[in-house]
């Protein structure tokens, strides 16, 4: 699997060399951008298991407008039976009212077949503001109330899961910071801290990511992510951490 990314990498490379000589018309940005990312893990010997992880996003900016979408889809199987199944879907849009001030309004949908939720999902509104904007570096602050529900999988939860047994309907506050820098043109890095408020339970999720680009339209792309449960059964952690790595496309 190593040769044939490293392969991928070289060719990736050589591309991106080529397409410097072309002499190509200065054409206007679309207004639509599109991610694609894949990443893929396999381990035998002892235990065999292969895991998936998907990421689709979509960005629209037009006028005061902004409105993006992301699904990610994550694919665990060990010993030749399915391990872990999930789907997550986050929309937003945002209307600008001023140069740094927007009004939003926030929907993240979790499906997990063999978590402790099977149904994750909350409705959040309210404002943002551009704090920092320079020329390599954005930062933006949103904050707003909303609702949450989420509805227990009976079936899979165990003593190790954070989760109420009973459904949960309920107000919440939302708060989000998201910065974006890129200390050079072919490196971006990314933080988004995420912040939810509600009577069952406080959590505060965190995911940097780190991407180089390889050409133009291909990149790597490496994530680390953090959530923090402010209640949690006895004996369990209240921090449980993800990374990946994985190719980003770019169209």
């Amino acid at each position: 699997m190593a040769r044939y990314l490293l392969a991928l990498l070289l060719l990736a490379n050589s591309h991106a060399y080529a397409a410097d000589d072309d002499d190509t018309p200065n054409l206007p940005p679309s207004p639509l951008s599109t991610e694609i990312e894949l990443g893929y893990q396999s381990l035998s010997g002892n235990s065999d298991s292969q895991s998936l992880n998907t990421r689709l996003g979509l960005t629209y900016v037009k006028n005061q407008f902004r409105h993006s979408g992301e699904a990610k889809y994550l694919l665990v199987n060990k010993d030749g039976e399915e391990d872990k199944r999930k789907g997550s879907l986050e929309l937003q849009s945002d209307m600008k009212i001023n140069e740094r001030a927007y009004l939003l309004g926030n929907a993240n949908y979790v499906d997990d077949r063999y978590g402790p939720y099977f149904v994750d999902f909350t409705l959040a509104t309210g404002m943002g503001y551009q704090l920092l904007r320079r020329e390599t570096v954005l930062m933006e602050v949103e904050a707003g109330p909303g609702y949450r529900h989420q509805k227990p999988n009976i079936d899979e939860i165990s003593d190790d899961d954070i989760v109420l047994p009973e459904t949960v309907d309920e107000l919440i506050i939302r708060a989000s910071t998201k910065v974006t820098w890129k200390p050079v043109k072919n490196i971006e890095v990314n933080l988004r801290l995420t912040g939810i408020a509600g009577n069952s339970n406080s959590t505060l999720e965190s995911e940097l990511n780190l991407t180089s680009s390889v050409t133009e339209h291909i990149a790597i792309k490496i994530s680390s992510s953090q959530k923090y449960n402010s209640w949690v059964p006895d004996g369990l952690k209240k921090k449980d951490s993800t990374m990946t790595v994985n190719l980003l496309f770019k169209i």
